[in-house]
């Protein structure tokens, strides 16, 4: 039944411009947390005050963009890892970007797994947010890189979504 209806679904997208340039817009709306410096945007008040939310700012965004390109080729695959794979070979923006997803993908689920561990050690309940400046440097790096390559393929899916426009 997932099959037919995975089927289904693929064959009801293709040639829909305007449910593709809707979910666009949903997958550039939100964005890796660097600012204009490469700097860190974190929360400035609250409860997570100085953190920032690690699925919602870096593993949403890329999941969204991969996903909105594996809809646009008419893609059977449904995890994100097998997306990416798949696009490598039909899609130029996730050709020249795909190692560097699948290392932020990887390197954000890792990061998001030792800090809930961490947190559950400590006889914490579990969440997304990290503070940036916990991390090692080359956490940073990598980090910084991996926002990097995400913000690139954004951009990239919203000048093909909205021709002519600036972000």
């Amino acid at each position: 039944l997932g099959g037919l209806l995975k089927a289904h679904l693929l064959q009801a997208l293709a040639g829909q411009s305007i449910f593709l340039k809707k979910m666009a817009d949903l997958a550039v709306s939100v964005r890796p947390p660097l600012g204009f410096f490469k700097t860190f945007v974190v929360l400035r008040s609250g409860e997570h005050k100085d953190q920032l939310d690690l699925k919602k700012k870096c593993i949403t965004p890329l999941i969204n963009v991969v996903r909105l390109y594996s809809l646009q080729e008419g893609l059977p695959e449904t995890s994100t890892l097998e997306r990416i794979h798949a696009l490598r070979e039909g899609n130029t923006v996730i050709r020249e970007f795909a190692d560097e997803l699948v290392q932020a993908y990887e390197f954000f689920l890792l990061l998001r797994i030792h800090h809930q561990y961490d947190q559950i050690q400590a006889g914490a309940a579990p969440d997304n947010f990290i503070n940036p400046k916990e991390l090692s440097n080359l956490q940073k790096r990598i980090f910084r890189d991996s926002c990097q390559a995400i913000s690139t393929v954004l951009d990239s899916a919203f000048r093909q979504y909205n021709p002519g426009m600036r972000l």
